[in-house]
């Protein structure tokens, strides 16, 4: 195992102080892995993954995801869009960060968050998810995880805590979000717009009117949040759930459009 690897462990486990965002000793430059897969260290052991598919009517369209690294194993947070960015992912985790992927959770049904959970299980891989995002991906023919929570699930891999937590519905009925508390990082996927996003994206599966409560709900159990990561776009702070909320408000959802398409 690398030395970095076994760092990034013992000072989670013992709740060193670590570096913010701003500190460039502590958050690495993106790294481009292909020419449809990059990553970028965010904070402390947690990395932005982004991954980019051609989608017929759209283009190319990005996608986030995180990768949280512990003593000896990491998780990942919604994988790339297909098996084959997920194994170049898999592949790049290990040979850099010195550690496998055991773990996965998938933040809804969608193809850009379990797209490549094929792949993930063909590697060995765990697999969360919602109960009803079991239900949605098996009823929709897509890959389907392997465990299942009704509404909050914590996680434990290698040393580092992920709190899993269905909030309400929103851009789906099954949409959860991940809080890693040491880092106080919260990936909001899909629920939360990018502060740069034009529309609310794909509807024809929202919740829309419990998305507002939802949103609501969610700066209020994590009201100290440093960073917050959304499905598609840069991540920020709360901005982001002010400007989801903004376009509920307005009401200026493209109601056929792509999910998670920002425009």
């Amino acid at each position: 195992m690398r030395a970095c690897a076994v760092l990034v462990g013992l000072a989670v486990m013992l709740a060193l102080p670590v570096a913010g965002l701003c500190d460039e000793q502590a958050v690495a430059k993106q790294v481009v892995v292909s020419a449809d897969l990059s990553v970028e260290e965010v904070a402390l052991g947690v990395w932005l993954h982004t991954s980019w598919d051609e989608v017929e009517g759209f283009g190319r369209v990005p996608a986030n995801g995180l990768v949280v690294v512990g003593n000896g194993e990491a998780a990942l947070i919604d994988t790339p869009w297909n098996n084959a960015l997920t194994g170049e992912l898999f592949d790049w985790v290990v040979k850099n960060l010195g550690c496998p992927i055991t773990t996965v959770v998938a933040t809804h049904s969608h193809g850009d968050n379990l797209g490549g959970l094929n792949e993930a299980h063909s590697r060995g891989a765990a697999s969360w998810a919602l109960d009803r995002t079991l239900e949605l991906a098996r009823s929709a023919g897509r890959p389907v995880p392997q465990h299942g929570f009704s509404d909050r699930k914590v996680l434990s891999v290698g040393g580092r805590t992920l709190e899993l937590r269905y909030l309400g519905g929103g851009h789906t009925v099954d949409n959860i979000v991940v809080w890693i508390g040491d880092q106080k990082v919260l990936f909001g996927g899909c629920l939360v717009k990018a502060a740069g996003a034009k529309t609310l994206g794909y509807t024809k599966e929202a919740d829309l009117a419990a998305w507002p409560q939802t949103v609501t709900a969610l700066r209020s159990a994590y009201p100290d949040a440093r960073l917050i990561v959304p499905g598609h776009g840069s991540p920020g702070g709360y901005e982001l759930l002010d400007r989801t909320l903004e376009l509920l408000t307005r009401g200026t959802a493209a109601r056929g459009g792509l999910a998670g398409s920002e425009e």
